[in-house]
């Protein structure tokens, strides 16, 4: 039996996880989380594990960790944060199998997993297809999108940064909308995360409205029915969920994860997300048509994405076949 000890570092939630691996199986033990803003430093962020885990990180075969930021190697950084983790120079890992990887990379590998397996059908039918790349978006502190690429039988990761590129915004009423965002936001431009994540909701609920509420008070109050707020915002979801679509080409289905829809599911069950999902002319409806999407309930699928990740390291290091590359 081995332990894999994982961390989903969010904008503004971080995730810690306990995972047994035996006989190939992993089983969640035990899952929690604390506020990101609490983590200092990359050490800070291991002695917290440690702490939340009961366990001595010494103690577990293997060490993931996802981060909500650009990460290479060793080393990345949060995004919307300070912290900034590089684990070479944390000593309690010095002698163990660890991985630091971006928080979609986890997202991504969740889909294989129970979170993926276990997800809402919320547009087009099912796939009983396993070969098609796959795609993940998800929208809270941040916005963050990857695929799963079919390769060779397997499976290869690919993260992006495509939150950070500028949103599509259609028609007169959306421009005024985008300029008044520029405003607030002091943007040359407004890029789809601005649009999507919690403090674009929360700038949304106040153009439409006039009401300076919080984010969590915003889904509280105009994503649970029918509002102009969800209307707009279930529009501009589907718009960024399309394009993530047509630029995979995720035949095996669109995950979409992240703590704005598994809260306020009305969001991606809403006609109005429909049809911008599928609103595109020509040849290129049949694609979007056939493509099912799916909403992710679990709030650990991150732990899950990690532990696999995990699992597939032990694998590799002790020679074991595996078709996933990380």
């Amino acid at each position: 039996m081995q332990r894999i000890f994982v961390a989903d570092v969010g904008g503004t939630n971080c995730r810690f996880g306990s995972f047994v691996l035996e006989h190939g199986t992993l089983v969640l033990e035990f899952s929690t989380r604390i506020s990101s803003g609490s983590l200092g430093s990359g050490q800070a962020l291991f002695t917290a594990l440690s702490e939340a885990l009961s366990q001595p990180i010494e103690d577990a075969a293997a060490v993931v960790v996802g981060l909500a930021g650009p990460v290479d190697g060793q080393k990345g950084r949060l995004t919307n944060g300070s912290l900034t983790v590089d684990l070479a120079v944390v000593p309690a890992l010095r002698h163990i199998n660890c991985l630091l990887l971006n928080d979609f990379t986890l997202q991504a590998y969740a889909t294989l997993m129970q979170p993926g397996t276990d997800a809402l059908c919320v547009a087009g039918s099912p796939s009983k297809k396993d070969s098609g790349t796959r795609g993940i978006i998800g929208a809270g502190t941040g916005l963050g999108a990857a695929s799963l690429l079919a390769a060779d039988g397997g499976w290869v990761p690919v993260p992006s940064e495509a939150g950070h590129v500028a949103f599509a915004f259609l028609g007169d009423e959306e421009q005024e909308f985008r300029r008044f965002l520029c405003k607030e936001l002091r943007r040359p431009f407004v890029s789809a995360e601005n649009v999507l994540c919690g403090e674009g909701l929360a700038l949304l609920q106040y153009y439409l409205t006039g009401q300076k509420l919080a984010p969590a008070q915003v889904g509280e109050q105009a994503l649970a029915c029918d509002t102009p707020t969800l209307q707009w915002y279930a529009r501009f979801l589907g718009r960024f969920c399309r394009g993530w679509m047509l630029s995979t080409l995720c035949t095996g289905g669109l995950w979409i994860a992240g703590g704005i829809a598994a809260a306020n599911p009305l969001c991606v069950t809403s006609p109005v997300f429909a049809e911008a999902l599928r609103s595109c002319p020509g040849d290129i409806t049949s694609i979007l048509q056939n493509t099912p999407v799916y909403l992710i309930k679990d709030t650990d699928s991150g732990l899950w994405g990690a532990a696999f990740a995990g699992q597939v390291m032990l694998q590799q290091k002790s020679h074991v076949y595996s078709n996933v590359r990380l």
